[in-house]
């Protein structure tokens, strides 16, 4: 089992310096954090996204429902036509892209370099505690973020031979633009206001911390609301089970013990 990260130690990010950086969904919220991060480390940093500004991307990050309330709660007619083909535009953003864009990366990183190096290509990928514990709210969003997880359990082993590093950080609710779209709120509110958001400083150190520590490879990280931690996430360590479930224990203990202070008041 790899030494757990120490979020504590100092994080030296000068050999950024220079670096060449693709940060996508980089307009708002996690992207544009990590890419001022990395200028101010001075990476020459190559912003990317869907649009201009955040809104539709957004709409499309959360475009979708649970499967089950997608479909229509009325029996057809004898000879009605099937109901409709239900949406799937959470996939295309949060994980075809993904897809697509690590396929480009992996590419641009096994060419020859012009000039010896022993830096090591970095891609850190960014999914959510919704790739281990699920958010019932979409299914679409689920399994794009199951789907991010899983690209990192396939390509690690190969990457690392390459000493290409691919790793992952999953947070807990951050506030970004999705955090103020109606739906969002309706759904994830009544957590929220008893737990509160991770910090952006953290979800960003720990983008950075994978993009400049060379003997990072492999590895998954979860930005809890009591704080940052390596999840272990392989065989050794119970593919992040165990570090996941003391944390959403944690989480569930106070949600209880703040709903029955409500309930005796």
């Amino acid at each position: 089992m790899a030494t757990p990260i120490d979020f504590n130690s100092v994080l030296d990010t000068s050999n950024l310096k220079d670096r060449s950086v693709l940060i996508t969904g980089a307009a708002s919220g996690i992207g544009l954090a990590c890419a001022i991060k990395m200028a101010e480390a001075g990476a020459i940093v190559t912003m990317a996204d869907l649009h201009d500004t955040a809104g539709g991307v957004i709409q499309g990050i959360l475009a979708e429902k649970n499967l089950f309330d997608m479909v229509p709660a009325t029996l057809p007619n004898p000879g009605d036509t099937p109901p409709p083909a239900p949406s799937f535009a959470c996939v295309s953003v949060n994980l075809e892209a993904v897809y697509n864009t690590c396929y480009l990366a992996l590419h641009h990183f096994r060419l020859p370099r012009a000039a010896a190096t022993t830096f090591k290509p970095s891609i850190v990928l960014i999914a959510s505690l919704a790739a281990y514990i699920g958010y019932p709210y979409s299914t679409t969003y689920s399994m794009s973020k199951f789907g991010v997880r899983g690209l990192l359990y396939s390509l690690r082993e190969r990457a690392m031979h390459s000493s290409i590093r691919i790793n992952l950080v999953a947070p807990w609710y951050v506030d970004t633009g999705i955090a103020k779209q109606p739906d969002f709120v309706e759904d994830n509110g009544a957590v929220l206001n008893i737990i509160g958001f991770v910090s952006m400083d953290r979800v960003v150190d720990a983008v950075v911390r994978f993009a400049s520590v060379q003997e990072l490879c492999g590895r998954s990280v979860g930005i809890f609301p009591k704080g940052s931690e390596d999840l272990l996430d392989d065989l050794e360590g119970g593919y992040g089970g165990a570090i996941v479930s003391k944390h959403m224990r944690e989480v569930q203990a106070v949600v209880v013990q703040e709903m029955q202070k409500q309930m005796q008041t």
